[in-house]
């Protein structure tokens, strides 16, 4: 999905939450514009967005280290890191503090073994145990 495509999900949940009516509605408002407002981020990822889509032309509030060539690289950027902590769990099972003796390659074939598992077979695994119980 292309970032121009997130940020306008985004943009309409916002929309569509800021038009909520009520106690409830006026709650909402305020938090995800606050959320959103804060969020220096996001802010930037939108600017960018501009920037590639031809909507905006000034290249201001980007950071320094940011080249106009490392712009293209933006084009289909995640704006969300949900599976940040998923990955920090997976690693954090591989360097503990007791491994010393770890080698490198088998360091990377445990993350290729980690990495190719999804989940999936451990509930079929589960699934077959209750067939067969029943």
């Amino acid at each position: 999905m292309s970032l121009a495509s997130s940020i306008s999900i985004v943009e309409d949940a916002k929309i569509k939450l800021t038009q909520i009516n009520g106690a409830q509605g006026t709650a909402v408002k305020t938090k995800i514009e606050t959320v959103l407002g804060k969020n220096e981020g996001y802010k930037l990822m939108v600017k960018i967005s501009n920037i590639l889509s031809g909507d905006q032309e000034n290249f201001e509030g980007l950071p320094e280290d940011l080249k106009l060539n490392d712009l293209v690289y933006f084009k289909y950027a995640p704006i969300t890191s949900v599976d940040v902590e998923s990955s920090f769990s997976i690693y954090k099972n591989i360097l503990t503090n007791n491994r010393r003796a770890f080698k490198f390659d088998n360091i990377r074939k445990c993350l290729i073994v980690q990495s190719n598992f999804t989940g999936e077979e451990e509930e079929n695994e589960i699934e077959h145990q209750s067939n067969s119980v029943i």
